[in-house]
């Protein structure tokens, strides 16, 4: 491994081989390859060195979770790698039909915190090319679980924590407020989510499908979910681990829009300063 580096945003020791390849585990979710490629764009500033990610899908290349999905999970991969600033430093190589049992184990190989490779990453702080950031429109953009490809079960219904009627209410409420409201599902386009998240005012979303375009933005955002690992993926906005919870009230913070705008506005506008700090070359 080679010397460890502290990420001057989340504070946290990670160490990359030697020979600057790391591994990565491919799922159907576009959230996840966006964690991947922030983490190896964030590896590569550290260390001013090129990073080859290996992405080991269990999958062909050509594999649609439904015959009806726009997209393979790989074209998608190929539109989101060009979209990074500084994307030339990162190659990736994909490997299909992958019988590797640790890496589907593990998640990923080859980098990680220096005390323990598979703690929760939080050093992956990266954005888009600058010429992709649009000018903001009074437009809300949300997602919720109800329209991705699965409604999480077992370990992951604390994505569920707002239910089918509490969001119906938040759109309700949006659209009294007068916001232009565009609802993304798993089955969207890249390219238009691109467009919409980058044209939005703020995103409102259960953590998620999307999230890490918003993030790659630094756009506000509310995530609404029952984990604090929505913090972890983004940063720049604010979070409701539940609707009813008297020390941090979501309906209280949501009737107070438009004027809570310069709240999530506020907190975007710092995270993107630390990260122009960090990215002298933006």
């Amino acid at each position: 491994m080679n010397e460890v580096y502290r990420e001057p945003i989340s504070g946290q020791p990670i160490r990359v081989n030697e020979d600057y390849e790391i591994d990565w585990r491919g799922t159907i979710g576009v959230g996840d390859i966006l964690y991947g490629l922030n983490a190896a764009h964030a590896l590569s500033k550290m260390y001013d060195h090129p990073i080859k990610m290996n992405v080991f899908w269990e999958h062909d290349e050509d594999y649609v979770y439904h015959y009806e999905d726009p997209e393979t999970i790989i074209e998608r991969t190929h539109i989101l790698e060009g979209m990074y600033h500084n994307a030339h430093n990162v190659t990736v190589n994909h490997i299909f039909n992958s019988t590797d049992e640790e890496i589907k184990k593990l998640r990923w190989r080859g980098f990680g915190h220096q005390r323990h490779q598979q703690k929760v990453l939080t050093f992956h702080h990266w954005l888009f090319r600058k010429e992709l950031f649009q000018r903001s429109r009074n437009k809300v953009v949300f997602w919720r679980p109800t329209f991705n490809r699965e409604i999480p079960s077992g370990g992951k219904k604390w994505k569920m924590t707002f239910s089918v009627k509490e969001w119906e209410r938040i759109i309700m409420f949006l659209e009294l407020k007068g916001y232009e409201l565009v609802e993304l599902s798993y089955r969207t386009p890249v390219r238009e989510a691109i467009y919409h998240i980058s044209t939005s005012k703020f995103c409102i979303f259960y953590d998620g499908m999307w999230q890490y375009i918003a993030r790659n933005f630094c756009k506000p955002v509310i995530t609404l979910g029952g984990s604090s690992i929505a913090k972890v993926h983004s940063p720049q906005g604010v979070h409701f681990s539940k609707p009813h919870d008297p020390d941090n009230c979501f309906w209280d913070y949501l009737y107070r829009l438009p004027e809570n705008e310069k709240h999530l506005e506020g907190r975007a506008r710092r995270y993107k300063k630390q990260l122009m700090d960090k990215i002298d070359d933006f």
